[in-house]
Parts: structure tokens; sequence; C-alpha cells
């Protein structure tokens, strides 16, 4: 059957992790979970992360950042349409083709940052961007759905600190490749033309890593479980995507997901206007060090099981919403501070930059701790991959359509004033919806949107050594 229905979780809910039947064997590296993170990991290093190493710079590099935030509220109009369907696109065409359709958008942008930079052609700018944000918006589906569906259970909270260091380690070399082809421009404009050449070349290699990526059918996980996966067709797969949208958690989360990258653009303006080009070329090569710090920090936290899982979810929720409000305040200060100084900041300028160029580390920090943990209360939510490609889609649109506002508000000279009150107010808005789902985690039987599967449970046809399904595995297979 390929109809959803609705499960209680497995076992008494305060401590979901014991409830697996593990059944330890050997595994192929090439079929294991971790190879899978690894593969994902390579695309987004090729193709988001060396987006996102140009997007560290402020306007993609370019010398204001008006037309740039313009085109990026565009692109993420089109991100945020293609991860909302982008579940029903994997579901029909598995998430192979689909990793490997979604890592050649960002070349395409990248090509017109160039020829932008180069010749001023805006017209392709924009398509460009909206090319990219379609195809990175279906990346986000499917790499969402793979990191928290392809994962042995009491890994994930590791296995998602991994893909943050993979696809935060590309803005760090990308940062690296920038800021040695502009380490001499202490000036403020834009980047130079070589800086776009190189990142191109990575950005081609996206390609060729996402067709090392197994089918769920063939993952070998160490517990012996299968990935639960069928191809559906358009019809039935918008029915189900339909199901889990609109389920009341996903809803309550919306708000958020919406907030959970709002502050991009305002910082990203931020550096344009008040940065050289060796500093935002600096910023680009550090910043995502943030990241990989923020991710592993919250990962291991997330998998430590001398906690219980309602602690856990309790605790992290509530130290990071903290964390960001109080990063608000401080962003508010530096922010007065360089209105009144009227300088171009330069690494050379002492305190002021010492406390902005912090302020942005930070923020990379608490945004990556954020996006780890949502993950990981996505993942507590299905273990069906199909419905985790949902609902991770469902994650990124809704992401997506918050920076389009947030790009589409400083896609024109407006006071820096809206963006910072617009931050507090939504993180302060999302609190009470997020909570109401949070304080279910580990504590009620949470109810898992699933599939029924008429396929067998735990034998791995490529593989001579797998064993057969123990009875644990089987009566736990024929729950879901």
């Amino acid at each position: 059957m390929s109809d959803i229905i609705s499960v209680p979780k497995l076992g008494s809910g305060k401590n979901d992790e014991q409830d697996e039947v593990a059944t330890p064997y050997k595994v192929h590296w090439f079929r294991s979970t971790i190879f899978q993170v690894i593969v994902v990991g390579m695309v987004f290093f090729c193709a988001p992360g060396m987006y996102n190493a140009l997007s560290s710079l402020g306007a993609g590099g370019l010398a204001t950042p008006w037309y740039a935030n313009a085109t990026a509220a565009a692109g993420y109009v089109f991100m945020a349409f293609f991860a909302l369907i982008g579940g029903i696109i994997v579901s029909k065409i598995g998430p192979r083709l689909a990793l490997f359709i979604s890592s050649t958008g960002d070349v395409i942008y990248g090509g017109s940052l160039y020829l932008n930079s180069k010749n001023g052609t805006q017209w392709f700018m924009m398509l460009g961007s909206i090319w990219s944000g379609a195809t990175d918006g279906l990346m986000y589906s499917v790499e969402g759905a793979i990191i928290t569906g392809y994962p042995e259970p009491d890994v994930k909270g590791r296995m998602l600190g991994l893909w943050v260091f993979m696809r935060s380690i590309a803005p760090c070399i990308g940062g690296a490749i920038i800021l040695g082809l502009n380490s001499e421009t202490d000036s403020s404009g834009g980047v130079s033309l070589t800086t776009y050449i190189a990142i191109i070349v990575i950005m081609c290699l996206g390609p060729f890593f996402a067709l090392l990526l197994s089918a769920p059918e063939k993952v070998q996980r160490k517990d012996g479980r299968r990935v639960g996966w069928r191809r559906a067709g358009f019809v039935q797969a918008s029915k189900e995507w339909w199901r889990v949208a609109s389920s009341k958690d996903m809803l309550l989360l919306c708000p958020l997901f919406f907030t959970s990258w709002f502050y991009n653009s305002y910082i990203g303006t931020l550096q344009t206007q008040y940065m050289t080009v060796r500093t935002r070329a600096l910023c680009a090569f550090a910043i995502p060090w943030g990241d990989i710090l923020g991710g592993f920090m919250i990962g291991s936290f997330l998998d430590w099981k001398r906690i219980s899982v309602a602690r856990r979810a309790r605790w992290s929720f509530i130290g990071i919403m903290v964390f960001n409000l109080a990063l608000w305040v401080w962003a508010a200060i530096i922010t007065k501070q360089l209105h009144d100084s009227h300088e171009i900041v330069d690494w050379t300028s002492g305190s002021l930059f010492s406390k902005t160029f912090s302020l942005f580390v930070i923020f990379d920090a608490a945004t990556m701790m954020t996006q780890t943990a949502m993950f990981w209360i996505v993942g507590k939510m299905s273990d069906d991959f199909a419905v985790l490609s949902y609902m991770t889609g469902t994650l990124r649109a809704v992401e997506s359509a918050g920076q389009a506002v947030a790009y589409g508000i400083k896609s024109t000279d407006s006071s820096d004033w809206i963006s910072i009150g617009m931050n507090i107010g939504l993180i302060v808005l999302s609190l009470p919806f997020a909570w109401v789902v949070i304080r279910k985690i580990g504590v009620v039987d949470f109810e898992r949107i699933t599939f029924e599967h008429v396929t067998k449970t735990t034998v791995h046809e490529d593989s001579p050594s797998s064993p057969s399904p123990s009875r644990g595995s089987e009566e736990n297979e024929k729950r879901a």
C-alpha cells in the first residue's frame, strides 16, 4: 500500500533511541551511511558551499549590494517553491538523480556573477539567481532527507555534525581562495574576476560527486534495518506531501523555520557597506569556522545519552534561542557604532574590526546550531525517507521564503533598524509555537507519519554478508 498512515512512536517515548533492536554487522564502506553523508557533503561543498563562500563576501562580491540583494530575493522565491515540492520530485525520480540535477544550478549563478562583474550583464545575473534558487531548493529537499533518513538513530546528531562540517568547510576553502586573490585590495568595491573563475571550476565538480550516492534500498546500516523508501507517482506523492506539510506539528514549527536564516541579508549588506574588500575576503574564510564549531557542539550534545531525549530537546532549544536574542542586542550596539564612525572597516581598524568580525563569526555559529537542532527535531518526527524528504523540503521552503522577504527588504537602502527589529520580533514570535512541539519530544507518544512497506525488511540483496533479520527487527518493521 502507498497510503499515508499515522502510527505512535515506537516505545514509551522517553528514550526512543533504546527501542530499536540493533543487529550490528559489517557493511561495505561504499554503501555505509557515513559514506552517503560524505557524498552529500562533497556535493554541497562544490555547489551551494562555493555559493556561500561568495555570499560571505556580501552581495556576491560585487561593489554594491542593492541589485545583488534583489536577485537573491528572486532566487529565494524559486528556492522556496522547489524546496516545498522537492519531496514530490524526489519520490518520482529518486534521490540520486535529484541530487545530480540540483548540483548544476550554482555553476550558472557563478558564471552570471562573473559576467556582471566584467560586463555589467545584469539580466543574466537575475536568470542565474533564479536557476540557482530552483536547483538549490531541490537539493535542500533531498539532502535533508538523506542526512536525517539514512543514518542509524543513535548517530544522527553526529552525522548532522559531519554534514555541517562538510558543508561549512567549503566556504572556508573558497574563502581562503578569495582571500589569497584579494588580500591586497584595502578599499571598498568588488572582488577580482579571477576569484569567480576559481570558484566556478570547483562548482563544476558537484555533479560528478552526486553520481556516487547509493539508492536508499542499497544503503547498509550497521543495525541491519532498511531505509524506508519507495517511489510514488505525482498524484499520490502530492497527496502525501500535503498530508505532511499541513500536519499540526510542521505548521507550529514554520515560524521558527522562517526566521532561522532571516539575519543573512542584513549581515551581508553590513559587510558590503562598512568593510574593505580584503576584510570581506577574510570574513568569507573565517566565518564558516563558526558554522563548524556550532554544528559539532550541538550535534554532540544532541547525541549525549547521559541525559534524556526530552532534556536534550528542551535545553538545546532554550539555550539556542537565548543565545540568538543576545546576539541581536550585540548587533544593535555594533550597528550604532558603525553608523557613528562613518569609516570603512579594515583588518587594521583595531577594536571596531575585532568586535564586528567576531559578531559575524558567532552569528554563523548560532545559526548553524539552530539549523542542526531543527533537523534533529524533524528527524524525531518520522523514520520514513519519503516523509523526511517532505518535511525537510518544507523546512527549507519556509526558510527560503524568509530569506526572500529579508533580501527584498534589503534590496533598497532601507534602515538597518528595520532589519534588527524584524529579526528580534520574529524570533520572539516563533518561540511559543515551536515550544509546543519541543516539549513533546521524548515525553509523549509522538505521532509519526509514515508509509506501509511491502518489501523485505533488513536483507541487503547486494551484500552476500548481510545477516538475516532478527526477530526484534521484524517486529519493529511490522509495527511501522
